[in-house]
């Protein structure tokens, strides 16, 4: 039941907000899950496909490119909302609506973000399967579905063999571990190889009754040419392997009137043989197409016999329109409207073969077409293309405008009478000008970004963007594995060379491959000939390798070129080489001459160039350096500029040492005080690249007094000085606690908030990137920021759209959550529930990972949070997650950590709800599988401990875990003997929790392997009083399991051990003894005596004294458990009996959900109403047992910390009211409107200013603007 706040009803406008927010969230995961079906390789072929088609260059306004004609150059006015097409019906196979809106939806997706058109080719693998090559958006639809089963029918046909879907399917995986295939392709079985083919469901064609006898009709008319000869199955059968058959379907007539369209279109079957004149004569060629007219005259009569392949035909031919009147709408800036669609199918529903098993001729299939060998199987080729390019569009015939009102009523009135689930949605059909049409239609909205709401192509664009740069280019591991899946081992290891492997992905269609080969090398590589004289652009243009082409194009390739046979290739590299190595040595010498235009020509160069690894190689060695710097204190700012740049170049690549002892820290830090723009800009790119990861150069930029113009440029008026400057600050202070005290002692903590105040969103997310560097690992400087509450303006980021900036925003904020429970709750409290859930369900690593670690905090010693995370549908995202297989491995560990915090409470209690929560989004069989098979000792000792405090104290789910899902202790027993001491801890740490208060999980563990003293002892022993604390408490749960030494003197040695932390001066060491000793307290009989006897009440209790909150409440927590004992019960009441304050001290500070013996409060209160002695001695003269505080320093009560999380670990209710999800103590006035920024963040405003040209007839004009220096602190 919804619970209003007290304030009232919330206001329309927050309602709407609410609701906008949601619908938003729900279409970023819809776009997160559409990526979910690719692996790696298909990502990058779909990313590359999309960035190079010549559909992304019509996008740009400035594109020369042509239109192809018809409806797309001609589509008269689109102010309609709604389109209706008409085609017509073929009454023997009735289409389905549901099948046709599905088409749409997914046609827009891969015209509309993808810019992909539909088509197939079948292409041979090196092991003679067949690759269905579709554009990677069509993967897993339902048309990439029809493709591919026409094209196999139609191959099906033309070999006269044939496979079920479901067969071949799952034959497709089987048949190369059956064949027993080596890295070569070839078949090792002894099997008969015919038989298994055929045992998997491959029949002769002519077995189906549709097609019966038809290859028995002779359909040759020439009585001079005979097609079963030997020499003509001979010619043939030598280039069988390069002949091809393609469906090639076109729109032939298109009409409209307004909003009606009208359409015909039709397919033919052609062929092509991919070879050039050199081994095809133009006589052979006349013969093989003599064959292939009689093979096509077979095929194209009996196509159409079954309904399934008509109703496919159907399909293909309204895509064939769909795709231009798609294109043309996407032109005038509509797009269907998806909403108003029919229910689209599930994901298992239209899954896609990648692969079909070849074909093999059995000896009596009656199909004479091909003559293969015996037992020889082989791939099959060919494909299904539109043609896009429509004829002109006509105006209406009459009997279709005459009608236009009845057509709109017929489309409008479709599903006005039944919405519920069908297995068959008809689609309308209207008898117009003496033929029954198909009356399809769907709504259309405007191709714009909306305010304040995300549509689904913005939200599969941002992520096509964020995966670009970790996707592309490919790394030289994932080329090679796909040239090996391709092509096979040998021809692999051959494709490393880059002309041949460049040629290899042209012949193959590879598009990622080549966009990462043209990364690699220079238009002089693409442009050179192989031995026959073809460029890549004709080996492309042979294959129809249209991506490639259009990166060809992209690059300005030249494309009008004549075959050419290039001689010495290899010599002309070696030029190539010697030129470089020559030329820059020559140019480093310009750099030491007096006339300034001269270096200004040279540095400018030099400065477009050396965005090139070898080039600032050749720079280094030429000694260009010490040159460049020198340069740096000349008077001419166009110097300066491009000096800084080559520098930043240079510092990219480890030079970073070399830079600093050539005096160039001081000599770009003294350009600072400079006031123009560009100068600047470069110059603190290049300080930042200089101190990344350089402890040595971070200490010189605050030695120097870069830090003082650095919070400067926070103030100024440029917006891109204030981001380069925030990046700049971000590495100067990364992991360095000097540099970070010296620039808060500066005075960058003010500036650095004010710029979240204003909108400019780059500006933030630099901002974010400081803020998370000066805060990482700095409790003072967290403070500081948090008190001026840059919190609530670092969460309006999380509300952004882009990927990027919502991840910088978590980061940020996560820092400033420090290292304590309490400050990293309190953070995860301001975050809320909704941010959270989103971070776990993101792309991003870091973003699951600050998710998981929010998880944690919240859920720490807090079964309210436990159980609120529940109740939210919390458990599912963490479960997901543990299911992806390339998640970073610091995230994965987070997200186990957080599954396991869910489930167990303060003092080792457990949770049964939220265990059952887990359990139910059967979070079992996924940890056990990393248990068993995750390469990291880090990933399945955490898994181990998440499952105990799963099972803790629950035996039935303890049962299901070992019975139903099969775990030993054997899988967590051996972590004990790991190199890393840090896992054994935790192993050790993993099986006490199993064995808590538990003997037949103790008895179990013993019998599962041996546990000695041995394994504890360095523990023990450790000079990390931390690690001696836990040791001690694993050996006293563990001590009827350790075999080589009696229970008693291992609990008596822990309690010692344990009762002697409490001495320690480190706070962390005390914390985690009094949680220990609470837990304890009520594990075994015993136990808590032992503890009083030891003096343990007093040492709690004089802790309850201490400064930090952590301390108290972890001493009182084990106090209250302790009550339970008579000993306890009696030595802590008389301790508040003499200090009346120390009950309070106790129940004040105590954990919410921490227990204290309600007897024990009882009687409290009831001497308390009798008199306490402490009382009696104030009555008569002695001390009052209120403190009186003296003026002074020392003596000043401490304020209330801000930093106070609602769940702050105590029995005081916290003031909040939880409803689904966590909501911000306290209402802020800043705006949380996700389009409040003025710019997007398409492109870093914080990159190098890099001009081509030189303009000579500026130098020295650059007015000088004041600039005051910043004083010196």
């Amino acid at each position: 039941m919804l619970r209003l706040p007290k304030k009232g009803l919330p206001r329309f406008d927050q309602i709407q907000d609410e609701e906008t927010y949601l619908e938003n969230l729900s279409v970023q995961r819809n776009a997160s899950v559409f990526f979910e079906k690719y692996d790696r390789s298909e990502v990058q072929e779909l990313l590359t496909t999309a960035l190079v088609s010549w559909l992304s260059a019509k996008d740009d306004v400035r594109s020369q490119l042509d239109i192809p004609c018809g409806i797309m150059s001609q589509m008269n006015n689109v102010s309609f909302s709604t389109a209706i097409l008409l085609t017509p019906v073929d009454p023997v196979a009735l289409l389905d609506y549901r099948e046709v809106h599905q088409i749409i939806r997914e046609l827009a997706v891969g015209i509309y973000c993808f810019n992909q058109i539909p088509s197939i080719s079948l292409e041979a693998n090196y092991d003679q399967s067949s690759s269905c090559q579709l554009p990677p958006a069509y993967y897993d639809t339902r048309i990439g579905q029809i493709l591919i089963n026409i094209d196999y029918m139609l191959k099906a046909l033309w070999h006269g063999i044939y496979m079920p879907k479901e067969k071949r399917a799952r034959f497709s995986e089987l048949w190369r571990t059956i064949m027993d295939i080596d890295p070569d392709g070839k078949p090792q079985t002894n099997k008969d190889i015919f038989a298994e083919f055929s045992a998997a469901g491959l029949v002769d064609i002519t077995k189906d009754p549709d097609f019966n006898g038809i290859y028995d009709e002779d359909m040759n008319e020439d009585p001079t040419y005979d097609p079963n000869s030997p020499e003509e199955k001979a010619v043939f059968m030598k280039y069988a392997e390069n002949i091809m058959l393609k469906l090639t379907f076109s729109t032939i007539q298109v009409q409209q009137c307004e909003n009606v369209f009208i359409f015909e279109t039709a397919y033919w079957l052609t062929n092509a043989i991919k070879c050039n004149q050199d081994y095809l004569d133009i006589c052979t060629y006349q013969r093989l197409q003599q064959r292939l007219y009689l093979q096509k005259k077979v095929i194209q009569k009996h196509f159409e016999k079954k309904t399934d392949l008509r109703k496919g035909i159907g399909y293909l031919k309204l895509i064939c329109f769909l795709t231009p009147f798609l294109l043309s709408l996407k032109k005038k800036m509509k797009v269907p409207y998806l909403e108003s669609l029919l229910p689209l199918f599930s994901d298992d529903k239209v899954k896609t073969e990648r692969e079909l098993p070849p074909f093999i001729y059995g000896r009596d299939f009656k199909c004479q077409h091909f003559h293969y060998k015996e037992d020889q199987y082989f791939h099959v080729h060919g494909g299904i293309e539109f043609d896009i390019s429509t004829p002109s569009v006509e105006n209406a015939l009459e009997d279709f405008k005459n009608n236009l009102e009845k057509i709109r009523d017929c489309a409008a009135n479709t599903f006005v009478e039944d919405l519920g689930y069908k297995e068959h949605y008809s689609i309308p059909v209207m008898e117009l000008n003496g033929k029954s049409y198909y009356v399809v239609c769907f709504e259309l909205e405007t191709f714009y970004h909306q305010l304040y709401k995300t549509k689904w192509w913005g939200a599969i664009n941002e992520i096509v963007n964020n995966l670009k740069p970790k996707r592309l280019p490919l790394t030289d591991a994932q080329l090679h594995e796909q040239f090996k899946k391709k092509f096979g081992f040998k021809k692999a290891m051959k494709c490393k060379s880059i002309p041949f492997g460049m040629k290899s992905a042209v012949e193959r269609g590879l598009s990622a491959v080549f966009h990462t080969f043209s990364r690699k090398t220079s238009s002089l590589t693409i442009n050179i000939s192989d031995e026959a004289g073809y460029a890549i652009f004709h080996h492309a243009a042979l294959h129809n390798r249209v991506s490639i082409i259009c990166q060809l194009c992209n690059a300005s390739f030249n494309i009008n070129q004549r075959r050419f046979v290039m001689s010495s290739q290899e010599s002309s590299k070696m030029d190539v080489k010697k030129e470089r190595n020559g030329t820059i040595p020559a140019l480093i010498n310009l750099l030491k001459c007096s006339k300034i235009k001269l270096q200004c020509k040279t540095v400018g160069l030099l400065s477009n160039i050396s965005t090139h690894a070898n080039i600032v190689h050749a720079i280094v060695e030429a000694g260009g350096i010490p040159a460049l710097i020198n340069l740096l204190v000349s008077d001419e700012p166009e110097l300066h500029s491009r000096c800084a740049v080559i520098l930043y170049d240079i510092a990219q690549l480890e030079n970073k040492d070399v830079i600093a002892t050539c005096n160039g820290i001081p000599a770009l830090i003294s350009l600072l005080k400079l006031n123009i723009e560009n100068v600047l800009v470069n110059v603190m790119n290049c300080i930042r690249v200089l101190c990344m990861g350089n402890e040595q150069n971070q200490r010189a930029v605050r030695d120097h007094k870069g830090i003082q113009y650095l919070i400067t440029f926070l103030s100024s008026d440029s917006d891109v000085l204030k981001a380069v400057s925030c990046a700049t600050i971000a590495e100067v202070a990364r992991d360095n606690r000097e540099v970070q005290n010296a620039m808060a002692s500066e005075g960058a903590i003010p500036p650095l908030v004010a710029l979240f105040k204003r909108k400019h969103l780059s500006v933030q997310v630099k901002g974010a990137m400081a803020v998370e560097s000066l805060a990482s690992y700095n409790p003072c400087i967290q403070r500081e920021f948090l008190e001026k509450s840059l919190s609530k303006y670092l969460l309006k980021l999380l509300k952004a759209f882009q990927i990027d900036v919502k991840e910088q925003g978590a980061v940020a904020l996560w820092a400033l959550a420090g290292q304590t429970l309490k400050q990293q709750k309190y953070m995860a409290e301001q975050i809320g529930y909704n941010f959270i859930i989103n971070m776990l369900l993101s792309p991003s690593a870091k973003m699951q990972y600050v998710g998981g670690e929010a998880v944690i905090a919240l859920s720490k010693d807090s079964r309210m949070h436990q159980n609120q995370i529940c109740e939210g549908n919390g458990i599912a995202p963490l479960v997901r997650l543990l299911r992806i297989n390339k998640i970073a491995e610091g995230t994965l560990l987070s997200v186990i950590r957080a599954v396991g915090s869910i489930c167990i409470g303060v003092a080792h209690t457990s949770n049964p709800i939220s265990q059952q929560f887990v359990v139910e989004e059967n979070a079992f069989p996924v940890l056990i599988h990393l248990l068993r098979n995750h390469p990291s000792p880090n990933i399945k000792v955490e898994v181990a401990f998440s499952l105990a405090c799963i099972v803790l104290g629950n035996d039935l789910l303890q049962n299901e875990l070992q019975e139903n899902e099969g775990f030993k202790y054997a899988d967590v027993l051996h972590l004990l003997h790991s190199q890393d001491k840090d896992v054994c801890l935790r192993a050790g740490y993993a099986l006490t929790l199993f064995a808590f208060n538990n003997r037949l999980q103790q008895y179990l563990i013993l019998e599962s392997g041996i546990m000695t003293i041995s394994i504890f002892e360095p523990f023990l022993e450790s000079t990390i009083e931390t690690e001696k604390a836990m040791a001690a408490f694993q050996i006293i749960i563990l001590a009827k399991v350790i075999i080589d030494m009696d229970h008693i003197t291992l609990s008596a040695r822990g309690i010692t051990i344990l009762v002697d932390s409490l001495y320690s001066v480190h706070s962390t060491t005390i914390v985690l003894t009094g949680n220990l000793i609470a837990s304890l307290a009520h594990s075994r009989a015993g136990i808590p005596e032992a503890f009083a006897t030891l003096g343990t009440i007093q040492r709690l209790c004089y802790h309850l004294y201490s400064e930090k909150e952590e301390v108290r409440t972890a001493c009182s927590c084990a106090l209250g458990y302790l009550t339970y004992n008579a000993s306890a019960f009696r030595i802590l009441l008389k301790e508040c009996r003499n200090k009346p304050n120390q009950f309070l001290r106790v129940t004040n500070n105590i954990s919410r959900d921490a227990s204290i013996n309600p007897a024990f409060l009882k009687e409290f209160q009831m001497q308390q109403r009798v008199g306490l002695p402490a009382l009696s001695l104030e009555k008569n003269g002695g001390p009052s047992i209120t403190p009186v505080f003296k003026k002074g320093k020392e003596h000043r009560r401490k304020l209330k910390p801000k930093i106070q999380p609602r769940d702050s670990l105590t029995l005081i209710p916290p003031v909040t009211n939880f409803m689904g999800l966590f909501n911000t103590t306290k209402k802020t006035t800043v705006s949380h409107n996700v389009f409040s920024f003025s710019s997007a963040t398409s492109s870093d405003i914080t990159e190098v200013s890099r001009p081509r040209i030189v303009f000579l007839s500026q130098l020295g004009k650059h007015v000088q603007k004041a600039n005051p220096e910043p004083t010196e602190g």
